[in-house]
This record gives C-alpha cells, sequence and structure tokens, in this order.
C-alpha cells in the first residue's frame, strides 16, 4: 500500500491592520453612543454605561495591535466593553458579598444586625470611606478623586478595613450584647 503525501500549504500569519490616529478618533466619535447603547440595551445605567464605553475605547486604542480587521472595530470595542461591564458587576457582587461576611459570622444575627453599629467602632476616616463605600454607592474611582488616592488604592483601604472589621467586631459584638 502506497501512501501519498498531499503537501499543506504554509500557514499564513495574519497580520493586523493598522488604523491612524485620526481615524480611530473619528470611529470613536461615531462608535462611542453606539457602545454606551449597546451597554445600556444589556442591563447597564447610563451613567455606567458611560463609564465602561469609555474605558473600552480606551483598552481598544492600548491594544489595537491585536485588531485583525480594521472593519471590526466596533464589534471588537463592544466585546471589550461588554468584558468590563460582566467584570465590574463580578468586583461588586463580590464586594458585597465580602462586606456581608465580614460583618455577619453568624447568619442569624444578619437580621438584627445594623450597619451603623458595627461602623461605630471606626475611625472618622474609616467611617466615612465605608459609608461613602457601602450605603451610599460611590465607586471606588470617585473615593479616590476625594481621598488623593489611585482606585486601587481605595479599594486596598477596603480590604485592610474588613479585616480590621473581622478582628475588632466580635468584640464589639461582646459589648452590645452585655
Amino acid at each position: 500500500m502506497t501512501v501519498h503525501m498531499i503537501p499543506i500549504p504554509p500557514y499564513e500569519v495574519l497580520e493586523a491592520e493598522t488604523i491612524s490616529r485620526d481615524d480611530y478618533a473619528e470611529a470613536y466619535k461615531e462608535g462611542y453612543g453606539r457602545t454606551v447603547r449597546f451597554l445600556a440595551a444589556n442591563g447597564a445605567p447610563l451613567e455606567l454605561a458611560e463609564e465602561v464605553a469609555q474605558a473600552a475605547w480606551v483598552r481598544g486604542w492600548e491594544r489595537l495591535g491585536q485588531l485583525r480587521q480594521v472593519q471590526a472595530l466596533g464589534y471588537w470595542i463592544n466585546t471589550i466593553a461588554r468584558n468590563i461591564l460582566r467584570n465590574s458587576y463580578r468586583l461588586r457582587q463580590s464586594s458585597t458579598e465580602l462586606l456581608e461576611s465580614t460583618l455577619v459570622s453568624n447568619p442569624l444575627e444578619s437580621e438584627g444586625l445594623d450597619a451603623q453599629r458595627v461602623f461605630a467602632w471606626c475611625s472618622d476616616g474609616e467611617r466615612v470611606l465605608l459609608e461613602r463605600y457601602y450605603l451610599e454607592g460611590f465607586t471606588s474611582q470617585e473615593l479616590a478623586g476625594e481621598m488623593g488616592l489611585s482606585a486601587v488604592g481605595v479599594r486596598v483601604r477596603l480590604l485592610r478595613l474588613k479585616r480590621d472589621l473581622l478582628d475588632r467586631y466580635p468584640m464589639a459584638a461582646a459589648e452590645m450584647a452585655a
């Protein structure tokens, strides 16, 4: 039995098409509103949709070398925006769950737990940060501007505060019960 070898053509490496800065700026002007509408249609509040759309267009510019077809720019940016939106929701959900698990070690205590009582055991600066983030709904980016920190710095500070509350709250709960 004879096996005939069929030559395989060489694999073509896809090269990214280039787009000029001016063309990208023009695409941004035309596509930003579409991206906002796309995010709003997927359930994002308008303010969040605008913030995520802006971030997606910035990320698109930063990673422009990964774009394979210029004609797909809008679709590509909306995909980036959808992923940023998902990550935003995941982060918010996990931070809310983390706060609940930090403040309530026993689920039966949750009905009587008042966040203000827990925050009373914090310093003034800590209390303001926790209230603004968890009760008033400020984002870490908004708080960063007020506090002169980066958004990452605010999130790190919040994480440390939650850890401290775990250490402090059992003593505070015992004092409140007495």
